[in-house]
């Protein structure tokens, strides 16, 4: 009988221990979440409007907009100049 109440004892120590160690690793991981912000944000957005199709919702209006304002002189200089601002946004 003796024993037993020792090994309690032992596995309730290891369990606060546990919890408190799990306490610890959160605070410690815990940190300000980051959101995208300006053109990597529309960068982004306009990777899904785009992808929605024709059928986008209003959502998208600001990123496409966006997109579609990017010109230059020649058709082959706006299609770099666009594929360069969607890839902006990150990749993981």
């Amino acid at each position: 009988m003796n024993w037993w109440r020792r090994r309690n004892w032992i596995t309730v120590l290891v369990g606060v221990s546990l919890l408190v160690m799990a306490q610890d690793a959160s605070a410690q991981t815990a940190s300000k979440p980051s959101f995208l912000e300006g053109d990597t944000r529309l960068a982004c957005e306009c990777l899904l409007c785009l992808a929605a199709g024709p059928q986008a919702p209003k959502e998208c209006q600001a990123a496409l907009t966006k997109y579609y304002m990017i010109q230059a002189g020649s058709p082959f200089k706006t299609m770099v100049m666009r594929r360069n601002f969607l890839q902006l946004c990150p990749k993981q």
